[in-house]
């Protein structure tokens, strides 16, 4: 366990409270094999839809993959610097695998079972695995934390979707939704604070009338001094440096090539 670490007596709250994305790791201290088991196994105690583990995570370790996930990644090189990432990929080519295994598409199995004839994964399958592959994620983070590892997500890992596909070997019926990199961190880093105006909301969605958007407006600026010296001014900076930035467009062009692979209408890698 690294010196950061935590005992068993660590208080799970306090390891949410403290936790913050690392950037930055340690070049003269590698990631022990239990501390990647622990993680791991962590990961694959995560809640999951009738324990289907409608996910598989990729465990990538060498330099030359995480170089190249580095440029795919919207270009960010702390990735290439990372001893190690974890792709979370929603998948259900392997349960396609399991019911032809099983002889779930057999006409004599349909009939006796009066099943469905086979069907193509949907959106209703896309929704329950990709909860599946966050809960794993977030699951891995916590115990990452845990034993003294930091973690950042990376969103990017769904861009470039042509190129992830083939550098990853994603088949049809999946889909990259998150990556996680992980070591130990260079240097402690205070938490980061988030917003929590206008966040829980008492019974019934609710829209934001004119105090709750001000209010929203004057906690995003006050988070982000001295950055933001004007008013409303973090809110328009995120709208230009994500909202309509071309990293989006490129993850929304992506985002479509794989919901066609997840279906199987047009395959990444046919």
């Amino acid at each position: 366990m690294g010196a950061t670490g935590c005992d068993s007596r660590q208080d799970a709250l306090e390891l949410i409270e403290r936790r913050s994305s690392t950037r930055q790791f340690a070049h003269d201290v590698g990631v022990s094999d239990e501390q990647r088991a622990a993680v791991l196994h962590a990961a694959s105690r995560a809640p999951s839809a009738g324990a289907m583990m409608m996910y598989s995570i990729i465990d990538i370790r060498e330099q030359a993959t995480l170089d190249r996930l580095s440029v795919l990644c919207d270009n960010q090189p702390f990735i290439a610097k990372a001893p190690w990432a974890l792709v979370f990929v929603v998948d259900y080519a392997k349960w396609i695998d399991l019911f032809e295994h099983a002889g779930c598409f057999s006409p004599e199995f349909n009939k006796r079972q009066g099943a469905e004839p086979r069907r193509t994964p949907g959106l209703g399958e896309f929704a329950i695995a990709a909860q599946d592959a966050v809960i794993a994620a977030q699951t891995a983070v916590i115990a990452a934390e845990a034993v003294g590892l930091g973690s950042c997500y990376i969103g990017d890992v769904v861009e470039n979707a042509e190129e992830m596909a083939a550098l990853l070997d994603l088949p049809a019926h999946t889909v990259p939704l998150s990556m996680l990199v992980l070591g130990v961190p260079a240097k402690e880093r205070p938490a980061t604070p988030h917003p929590v105006a206008n966040l829980v909301m008492p019974e019934r969605y609710r829209r934001a009338d004119e105090t709750m958007l001000d209010a929203q407006l004057r906690e995003m600026d006050e988070m982000f001094r001295p950055h933001a010296c004007e008013e409303g001014e973090r809110v328009r900076d995120i709208y230009t440096r994500k909202h309509t930035s071309a990293f989006m467009a490129e993850m929304c062009r992506s985002m479509e090539r794989w919901l066609a692979n997840w279906t199987g209408e047009d395959p990444l890698n046919a």
